[in-house]
């Protein structure tokens, strides 16, 4: 992993006021472990950083824009989107994923927003991942981020903007799901 980077983030994280020291919370090895058994994977090394440093709060870098990615939306996602999806099939009531349609058995959807839009990595123990996105309207996958620090690069620039605009004056707690 990148550590050089990732702490070049964490100081940028800081410098723009997304986040405060005290608004980061991580997870604990026994929660990232609990997360890795219920899905049978091994989190890219960049990810379970990610997780150690800021899993359960990150200040504002994703309270702009309903993002479910905090631990408790991660644990969840996967196994709830994957049953419903199957549900909708079943059912065959158009709502479902289409034919074509199948989310990699090593995936991890790490993003959710407003049930509709998801992000997923390939977990396979590797140092880091890119980043898949697809929504339920289309349901093609394609890359969002070569990586995951290139993803949460990319949130920090959105929360930049966001602080910038003046978003946060309007919604002083963010829009989270």
């Amino acid at each position: 992993m990148d550590e050089e980077r990732f702490s070049r983030l964490l100081s940028r994280l800081e410098t723009s006021h997304v986040v405060a020291p005290a608004d980061l919370v991580g997870c604990t090895p026994g929660e990232i472990a609990v997360l890795e058994a219920r899905y049978g994977v091994r989190l890219p090394l960049t990810y379970r950083r990610y997780l150690e440093v800021m899993g359960h709060r990150a200040g504002r870098l994703f309270t702009c824009d309903h993002a479910a990615v905090a631990y408790s939306d991660v644990l969840a996602m996967t196994a709830e989107q994957r049953q419903l999806w199957a549900e909708e099939v079943q059912a065959g009531n158009g709502n479902g994923p289409s034919s074509g349609f199948e989310l990699p058995a090593d995936a991890l959807l790490i993003f959710g927003r407003l049930g509709e839009q998801f992000e997923f990595i390939r977990c396979g123990g590797q140092e880091d991942s890119p980043v898949w996105y697809f929504n339920t309207w289309e349901w093609q996958v394609r890359e969002s981020a070569p990586s995951v620090l290139a993803w949460l690069e990319s949130w920090c620039a959105e929360a930049e903007g966001a602080i910038a605009s003046g978003y946060f004056t309007l919604y002083p707690g963010g829009t989270t799901p």
